[in-house]
């Protein structure tokens, strides 16, 4: 008897729970329903077509600044195309004047007409020179330009600070040698003498050295000769060759100037 009861009370507790669950299935559809009615709202039926495209049209305009900024990369890519196009005339350019260049390396040379040599100028075995000539003196290894001057007995050299020392128990003397350019030379040498020369326009007797150095006229004289130290700034040249240099050896044409060419120091004279 109390199995049944018990078995009664289990199905109508099923029936109960039957119920519920249907009650809240069709609560749940109903609210679904509800919400669909309400939709879509005013906002989105306010939205249009031509809204939409104007929205896509915002969206997708350009932005300014890339727009700048692409005007400016197109501008530098039009200048660079310039530049190239000029640098690729230079190169045409550049290459005609190596093919010109190259044909005439390929041609034969053309052969050089044959120096002329200077005649060295003698008369009666002695070595004529003009009134003005280059010479080369060593010490100290440098071209002068000279004037000859047949009235003056000792040659002469421009120079100033002359200070006499001694060394060695020896007389020397230094001195600042006139260069042609302007330039002083600095040189030292042994003191030969002094000789007392009087100036035309000075009644004193003016106390010179004298050195002695190693004259060379183009490729035809060269010797020992002395010099009077002096300053000749005011002189048109800077080296006085005089009769000591002269005697027995030279003809002076006083017409002619620079007859013989610079000394070569590595080249031996050339004897009459």
């Amino acid at each position: 008897m109390s199995d049944c009861r018990s078995a009664m009370r289990l199905i109508g507790s099923f029936s109960v729970m039957k119920r519920v669950i249907i009650s809240l299935f069709v609560f749940l559809c109903i609210t679904l329903l509800a919400a669909c009615s309400h939709w879509p709202t005013p906002d989105h039926r306010a939205v249009t077509l031509s809204e939409i495209d104007t929205l896509l049209i915002e969206r997708c305009a350009a932005d300014p600044n890339v727009q700048s900024s692409l005007e400016q990369i197109g501008r530098a890519a039009d200048s660079q195309s310039i530049e190239l196009s000029s640098l690729k005339a230079e190169v045409s350019v550049l290459a005609d004047q190596n093919f010109v260049l190259q044909q005439q390396l390929e041609q034969k040379p053309r052969e050089c007409p044959p120096t002329k040599v200077r005649s060295i100028p003698y008369r009666e075995g002695k070595v004529i020179v003009g009134s003005k000539e280059w010479i080369y003196l060593s010490p100290p290894g440098k071209h002068f330009s000279a004037r000859v001057d047949t009235g003056a007995a000792t040659s002469s050299i421009s120079a100033e600070n002359i200070v006499r020392f001694e060394r060695n128990g020896d007389r020397w003397v230094s001195f600042d040698v006139h260069l042609d350019n302007g330039d002083l030379l600095p040189m030292e040498a042994p003191l030969t003498r002094n000789v007392r020369i009087r100036q035309a326009s000075y009644e004193d007797l003016d106390r010179r050295p004298v050195v002695e150095l190693d004259v060379s006229l183009g490729n035809v004289l060269r010797q020992p000769t002395e010099f009077t130290l002096a300053d000749r700034t005011r002189m048109s040249f800077p080296v006085l060759l005089g009769r000591a240099f002269l005697r027995d050896l030279v003809l002076v044409d006083v017409g002619a100037e620079f007859l013989h060419p610079k000394t070569d120091p590595t080249q031996e004279i050339t004897k009459p």
